[in-house]
This record gives C-alpha cells, structure tokens and sequence, in this order.
C-alpha cells in the first residue's frame, strides 16, 4: 500500500480519534484529522511482534510497553477506545467491553453498529472505570492512546499498550499490531487480501479516469472553516487517486481552511465530502455545502462533489467500503 506523509499535531490528530466516542455531531464540531495518513519506512508492525510462550497458552508479544504475556488467542478482550473496538470486529472478536458511546448507528456500517450495541461498557474513552472492567473477567485489555490510564489495569489482566496517538502509524499496522496480540493473523491476511482484490479491480477497469483526474477530500468546520484532507486519503492513495488543492504526493494531513479560502478547491475535478452513515452531513458540512462560495468551485458546478460515509479509517471493513464507493464515483466521471 502507498505510504503519505501527513503534516499535523498530536491535538489534531486527537480531535478527530476522540470523535468517534461523541455523537456525530460532536464529531464534525471537533474537526477531522488525517489519523492513518502518514509515513513509515516499514510496514510491518514496529512492536507487535510476537513468540511463542513456554506455559502452555500464553504468549510474549513486544508493546510500545515493553514484553507481555498474553493469552496464545485472547477471548474476552476489552477495549479503551471504539477505535480498538472496530479494529478486533476486523479480526473476528467482539470485544466483551467497550467505551460508552461505541456503538454509534450514524458513524458505524450496520453490520459493526449491531455487534457492538449490546456490548457492556467501561466507562468514557480514555476514562476506564476498572471495577466495571474487572466484572467482564477479561483476559486481555487492548489500548492505543492512554497509556497512564491502562497502565493500572494490568492488575486484571495483561495490558497491550500500542500507542496511536503519536506515533504516525498507518492504521493497517496499528491492526496489524492488535491481530498478533490476539492471535488473529490469518483473520488479517484475508481481510488485507480482499481489500487488495478490490484495489486492483478499481485501478484496472478505471485506469483511464483515475489517470487523468485530480482529487481532495474535505469536511465542513466551526466558525467558517472547512478541513481538507481525512484518512479516507490512505485508500485514496491506495486506489491511485493524485491529491490536489495543495495535498501533494508528500502532504495529506489536516489542514484547516476559511470559506475566503475556497479557490484553493479549483484544481480539483472531483471532491469527496463526509457524511454520517443516514447519508446526511453533520451541521457544519451543511453549512459548507450551502455555502456560495462552495457551489461556486468548478467541481461542484459539474456535479462532481460526491458524499462519503467511509471518512474516517478503522479497519478494512471500512477501507474495502472506501474502494467501493470511489468506484460509485469513477463511474460516473
């Protein structure tokens, strides 16, 4: 898959991951950020990796924590973040816990919405209550972004610590690190194998346009902004898509933009804008699509700015949806 470097903070980045945790609509309220869209020399997991363990159904495997000993296929996993939630549903495992506001029908496919919804949960994201955690009887908990708060629940079970937040991973070896610490690796090789089939059948039948257009991704933002850029830009790479209105071959991150600032949209033939999984947009990307100065932009004018559910990138479930619907798009240009 393509590698893109992404120019953004760590509260950028963190605005957008602690979205999924809130309604929509405190989600597009806090900005989206291009969580998964950055560089990485190696695409193999930097601490995931695992050995057999000498007991007999357990594991070491290396975290961003250091070794732990891990059951050799982990069952009752609980989560801190409903990113962690959405990566294991991936990989075949419903999380026993999960933060409170994990299942979310206007951010979530139905088929994920209706596994997590009657899951028990643990407290906010970011905020384990560990007694609560306790009474699930996990034998492993998964954490990606607080690593202060899950460092004193390794007292009910190991703790499997990879931090997402600032490390720059791309979110397939941030899955890639969670299916070896719970033994799900060949449930990960069928899941990149689909989403690569889906690739080259985009880039072949589509060659043509995809050669020959320029793209951005974009959402609305508060008090007259709109972002461009999103993670849903890792698959747009991945399909083949050139990034324009300034997100270069090595630029694809967060970037906050005024209204005013629109006419950076003209070298774009076709523009991907996010909304929740009713098809509506949350209130500020309304706002951005009513406003003048965006039904002015050249591909807005060709009906060529299409809506988006797949914004954010959580696991191939959402990347495969990606594909599919950047086909909808191909097709029509």
């Amino acid at each position: 898959m393509t590698r893109s470097r992404a120019v953004f903070g760590h509260l950028d980045r963190r605005r957008f991951l602690g979205g999924l945790t809130a309604t929509a609509t405190a989600l597009s309220l806090s900005g989206l950020t291009a969580c998964g869209v950055s560089e990485s020399e190696d695409e193999s997991p930097k601490s995931g990796g695992g050995s057999a363990g000498g007991d007999g159904g357990t594991r070491t495997v290396r975290t961003d924590n250091g070794a732990v000993r891990v059951p050799a296929k982990a069952e009752r996993v609980v989560v801190l973040e409903n990113y962690d939630a959405l990566m294991l549903l991936d990989l075949g495992l419903v999380p026993v816990g999960v933060p409170d506001g994990a299942a979310n029908a206007q951010i979530l496919p139905r088929e994920q919405y209706d596994q997590l919804k009657g899951v028990a949960t643990i407290g906010a994201s970011g905020s384990p209550n560990s007694q609560a955690v306790a009474a699930l009887k996990p034998d492993l908990i998964i954490d990606q972004f607080y690593k202060e708060k899950s460092a004193p629940l390794k007292t009910i079970a190991p703790v499997a610590y990879y931090d997402w937040h600032t490390s720059g991973s791309l979110w397939h070896q941030q899955i890639a690190k969670l299916a070896t610490a719970v033994g799900r690796e060949d449930r990960l090789k069928d899941k990149k194998a689909a989403y690569e089939k889906r690739l080259s059948e985009v880039r072949t039948a589509y060659a043509k346009q995809i050669a020959t257009t320029t793209w951005a991704p974009l959402s609305g933002g508060p008090g007259g902004k709109f972002f461009l850029g999103s993670p849903l830009a890792t698959v747009m790479r991945d399909v083949g898509l050139k990034l324009g209105a300034g997100l270069g071959p090595q630029e694809a991150g967060f970037v906050p933009k005024s209204y005013e600032e629109m006419d950076v949209l003209k070298d774009c033939d076709v523009l991907i804008y996010s909304v929740q999984y009713d098809g509506k947009p949350t209130p500020t990307t309304q706002q951005l699509l009513d406003n003048k100065l965006w039904k002015n932009v050249p591909a807005v004018k060709a009906g060529r700015a299409f809506p988006s559910k797949h914004f954010l990138m959580a696991n191939y479930t959402f990347a495969v949806g990606a594909v599919d619907e950047i086909e909808g798009m191909l097709k029509k240009l």
